[in-house]
């Protein structure tokens, strides 16, 4: 293979990864200002109604298994 051949290809490899690295970079960006702070501020919103549930599940079991202990 001549030389000249060798280089496109190796250039075009390079190509193709800068490529790709520059939208993982972007995918990246995109996560760190949107994607995470909406998912943090969802979770935010949801814990306490969920804790909530918890407690309530808690009670029901502990009062079902006083009453069906009698």
């Amino acid at each position: 293979m001549c030389a000249a051949a060798e280089h496109a290809g190796r250039q075009a490899a390079a190509e193709l990864l800068a490529a790709k690295a520059a939208r993982t970079r972007q995918r990246v960006r995109a996560l760190r200002r949107h994607w995470i702070p909406r998912l943090q501020r969802e979770l935010s919103a949801m814990e306490p109604p969920l804790e909530e549930a918890e407690r309530g599940d808690a009670v029901r079991r502990r009062w079902a298994a006083c009453h069906a202990a009698r």
